[in-house]
């Protein structure tokens, strides 16, 4: 397929996506997202890590407001995060500036993120008479409640440094330095195998919040799963006693 809306270059095992819209600071229209949707569902099985950033001084801008809401508008955006956020490749997003209502949904449903200094993050649908809900729901993930609430009832930026603080994004790069740190630690990702990035994805994701049911899931983690070889019964991890099982 080809792209009008995202741009794809790909370097080894590496790939990134580049949002193309600048003009409307790429602004997550219908056809973006269906173009962003045709890429993650052909990732080659050679792509171990994605970054998404995006062309020009913003990152993103949300849903593409001038555009007609349609009857399952709500229901399609939700689907096209839940592809993104369920992908069993690790994706990285690189904050090159200003990431504003949906464009944070896009943010928390990656696995890692960095940001330029002057980024921030921002839910101004109040501003406009809006609730900003699928990118609240998703952002209810990486943040903390209280954060969220005045986040989206003032409309009011959080810089880069304080996103990084709450643990939303992992670094603060210096000036113009965003995507080098991003392609750094891709590559980093990228050189481990894909069997074992998948499980580890898959455990970060799905382990419950609930203490018990944390603890029962997490006895069913086998060091083999992680580490990609075979192991003996006795290697089994015991949570209960915070060291392998002994027979």
């Amino acid at each position: 397929m080809n792209y009008e809306n995202i741009i794809v270059e790909k370097e080894e095992n590496i790939a990134t996506v580049i949002l193309n819209r600048p003009e409307q600071r790429n602004a997550l229209s219908r056809a973006l997202r269906e173009e962003f949707k045709d890429f993650i569902a052909n990732l080659s099985d050679d792509t171990n890590a994605v970054i998404v950033t995006g062309a020009g001084p913003a990152f993103c801008a949300g849903m593409d407001l001038k555009e007609p809401v349609g009857h399952n508008e709500g229901k399609e955006q939700w689907g096209f995060f839940k592809q993104l956020f369920k992908c069993e490749t690790i994706f990285i997003a690189a904050l090159n500036g200003p990431t504003v209502g949906a464009g944070n949904t896009l943010l928390a449903a990656c696995d890692l993120a960095v940001a330029e200094p002057t980024a921030n993050l921002a839910l101004p649908q109040i501003r406009h008479g809006i609730y900003g809900g699928v990118a609240a729901g998703m952002l209810h993930l990486a943040l903390p409640k209280k954060v969220i609430a005045e986040m989206a009832l003032t409309g009011l930026p959080l810089p880069a440094e304080r996103a990084r603080e709450l643990g939303l994004i992992n670094a603060v790069s210096e000036p113009g330095e965003c995507l080098n740190m991003a392609k750094t630690l891709a590559k980093r990702i990228a050189g481990f195998d894909r069997p074992v990035l998948n499980t580890a994805k898959h455990v970060i994701q799905n382990v419950p919040h609930n203490d018990a049911d944390r603890e029962a899931a997490l006895k069913e983690v086998r060091l083999g799963q992680l580490l990609n070889f075979p192991i003996t019964p006795d290697q089994v991890i015991d949570t209960e006693y915070g060291g392998n099982r002994s027979k």
